[in-house]
């Protein structure tokens, strides 16, 4: 069986797909790259893709032998899932592994701002896997939170988000229906605001308004303290300047989350690897550190993400690096040092 794998997907997997008599071959992400690659490789089973590829009709057309696709990381707006559905193609996505990630950033990212967990509050957008993290959390160490998604049954309120102090937003890029997220962050949104707002931005960048954003700077209202995902992706360098942090689309990198969407798809071709599957150690690590690397080397983008080395989430930190994490943010209120490192 032959498995098509895009380029910057980590290849640690492949002796394992190998010993199991699978044939593995690499894809690259431009359409038209792609497609020369695709050429002579239409009996593949099986392609593992991530969100910056487009798995369009075309595509598919290109690959009639196509039973499973595999898209390694979260969101499916790069999916025709329609033309999936026609053929009979199974999709698996990576929707929940990095939430730990992600979560993780966002702790990182309020920390390195100073954030005043007793005296300032959090606001919330999108609940789902990475929100609901975020909202038990702050629930628990006595912070203020709010939250708006107008998908539940109990909304919350965006007014008592935009009031919060910092808002953070965790919602999938959507272009129809009545709760479209495609360039909901204009100036209409943001136009009952009137205090500071620090922005947490590491969903999608197309939920930006392209025009709006082009015009924010620090110091504005909104502020935006730390941004991972860009409207244009490679960003152009002047975007690293609209936020005090910015990363090369790396939020939801921890090693689990980087390996886990995968793992996903692996077990829709083999039930029960995912029992099998033993994560390499990662490293601990700091979003300052993150963005003035991404800042010294702005135009390689592509290659920082694609090169990400593996990262530990907080609660798999050795007893050293809890130590050194709680010795840099010395000002943490008791209640989150006993809970920050906890699954």
């Amino acid at each position: 069986m032959l498995i098509l794998f895009q380029e910057g997907i980590p290849d640690i997997f492949f002796p394992a797909l190998e010993a199991r008599g699978f044939t593995i071959a690499r894809f690259r992400t431009g359409e038209h790259d792609a497609a020369r690659d695709f050429d002579g490789r239409k009996t593949a089973s099986a392609i593992f893709f991530r969100a910056n590829f487009k798995l369009t009709a075309r595509v598919l057309d290109l690959l009639p032998g196509l039973k499973l696709a595999a898209l390694v990381s979260t969101g499916a707006d790069n999916v025709d899932t329609r033309a999936l559905d026609e053929r009979g193609i199974q999709l698996t996505t990576g929707e929940g592994a990095n939430a730990r990630a992600v979560f993780d950033y966002v702790l990182h990212a309020l920390c390195a701002d100073g954030f005043d967990f007793a005296g300032e509050s959090l606001g919330v957008v999108g609940a789902g896997h990475i929100g609901k993290l975020l909202i038990d959390f702050f629930s628990q160490v006595g912070t203020a939170v709010s939250y708006y998604d107008p998908l539940l049954e109990a909304p919350g309120s965006l007014s008592d988000v935009l009031a919060s102090d910092v808002v953070t937003f965790h919602v999938p890029l959507t272009a129809n229906g009545p709760h479209a997220t495609q360039a909901m962050l204009n100036a209409s949104y943001f136009s009952g605001v009137h205090k500071r707002l620090r922005i947490i931005q590491s969903c999608r960048g197309g939920i930006w308004d392209a025009g709006f954003y082009a015009g924010l700077a620090p110091g504005q209202k909104p502020e935006i303290l730390a941004q991972d995902v860009y409207p244009a992706e490679p960003p152009p360098v002047e975007d690293l300047a609209r936020a005090r942090y910015s990363t090369a689309h790396i939020a939801g990198y921890s090693t689990r989350g980087r390996l886990g969407g995968i793992v996903k798809g692996l077990a829709a071709l083999l039930p029960g690897i995912e029992a099998e599957v033993r994560y390499p150690s990662g490293s601990a690590w700091f979003l300052e550190e993150e963005a003035r690397h991404f800042a010294a080397q702005p135009l390689r983008f592509n290659a920082l993400r694609d090169g990400y080395g593996w990262r530990k989430e907080f609660h798999e930190y050795d007893e050293a690096e809890r130590a050194a994490f709680l010795k840099r943010f010395p000002r943490l209120p008791a209640s989150v040092r006993e809970r920050l490192f906890l699954l």
